[in-house]
């Protein structure tokens, strides 16, 4: 039975769920969205949460600048192991693959102007 209309519990039901890569760890992160508005992501054992502006629908855009996420798609709440998603875990592996090379490259300059 879904939440009563005007109940906390119908405020926070989730209604959306986008995903992105996080541009610091360059690992796919999901961010909630509740019908109150409210935007809340797990990443790294850590909750952030970020309060969209009253009566404003979040949209991919807010949540990657909140978030700090690229290559933003939205999913209903029920949706599993969509095909998108695994799309998006193998851009973030090739992306976390050319940090390494770009670092390795790096070190080997420094190394080798020495």
């Amino acid at each position: 039975m879904p939440p009563r209309k005007g109940t906390k519990d119908y405020q926070n039901e989730i209604i959306r769920v986008y995903y992105g890569i996080n541009n610091q760890t360059l690992g796919v992160q999901s961010v909630w969205e509740t019908r109150g508005g409210k935007l809340a992501s797990m990443s790294a054992g850590h909750h952030f949460r970020h309060q969209c502006v009253a009566g404003n629908i979040a949209h991919s855009h807010a949540v990657s600048v909140a978030f700090d996420l690229t290559g933003v798609f939205t999913l209903p709440v029920d949706v599993e192991n969509h095909p998108l998603v695994n799309e998006l875990e193998e851009k973030a592996s090739i992306m976390r693959a050319q940090r390494t090379h770009d670092a390795f490259r790096e070190v080997l300059s420094i190394v080798g102007a020495k």
